[in-house]
């Protein structure tokens, strides 16, 4: 009796289950090498296909640099609220001049009031001005006297974190264009198509030249077949190639083998 690879429901499969069915169809064919299979294009285009596939499962949802920017804004945001607060209660100092430099710094401060509560980019353009007052020739004795000069140099130093790590997501959203820009339909679209074009091929072989080659991978392939079409919760059948069509629902939970 000729040996066939079974079809099945594979459009039953959620995304992650197809992903992982053509995974392990993949390994299968590189054990027993495209050569021998006579699928030496289209195992290329289907390795391709499965590797795009499990990116699309893994992508990561969240950013590795969120969580460092959060901590240099909050950082920033406190050391903000220090020279404000000290600025502020320095006006009412009895010593002459530290409230004249308390009085003049908290004029030159005015337009920086509440930035703590401003997006992101806007707060780091905002302290960086403030930074600039600071640094002005008739500010830097006010800081000195106030002693806020080491608050500053750690404001400064705490808002070029937080650029640093805002780039770093920037970097990081990026390289995720590639998965982004691709559907999980579309993805799985393919693979299933160019595992079809596989199983069609390998079938066709098994017909007018088998080998223990051939024989060997639809036993292993139909061995999966079996596996995956319990977690579909569909049958198999002998036949030319895999019911193709769909994207994979998302929203199914494998069932129980």
């Amino acid at each position: 009796m000729v040996k066939q690879i079974k079809t099945f429901s594979i459009s039953r499969l959620t995304v992650g289950s197809t992903s992982d069915f053509h995974s392990k169809v993949n390994e299968l064919i590189v054990k027993a090498t495209p050569s021998a299979l006579y699928i030496v294009d289209q195992a290329a285009l289907y390795a391709e296909a499965c590797a795009l596939l499990a990116s699309i499962v893994n992508r990561s949802t969240t950013f590795v640099a969120t969580s460092e920017m959060k901590a240099e804004d909050k950082r920033r945001d406190n050391l903000v609220g220090v020279v404000s607060n000290v600025v502020r209660a320095h006006k009412t100092n009895p010593i002459a001049a530290k409230q004249a430099y308390a009085i003049r710094l908290d004029a030159d401060l005015a337009p920086y009031k509440g930035i703590g509560g401003d997006e992101y980019s806007k707060q780091t353009a905002e302290v960086k001005g403030m930074l600039a007052v600071l640094a002005l020739e008739a500010n830097v004795a006010a800081v000195k006297a106030l002693g806020l000069e080491d608050e500053v140099a750690e404001l400064a130093k705490a808002n070029t974190a937080f650029e640093t790590a805002f780039l770093s997501k920037a970097g990081e959203a990026s390289t995720r264009l590639a998965q982004t820009d691709v559907s999980s339909d579309q993805a799985v679209g393919t693979a299933n198509e160019l595992y079809g074009q596989i199983i069609t091929i390998v079938n066709a072989y098994a017909i007018v030249s088998t080998s223990d080659v051939i024989e060997k991978f639809i036993d292993d392939v139909n061995g999966l077949v079996t596996l995956y079409a319990s977690i579909a919760g569909s049958s198999t059948s002998g036949g030319s190639g895999p019911d193709s069509g769909g994207g994979g629902g998302e929203e199914e939970r494998p069932g129980e083998l």
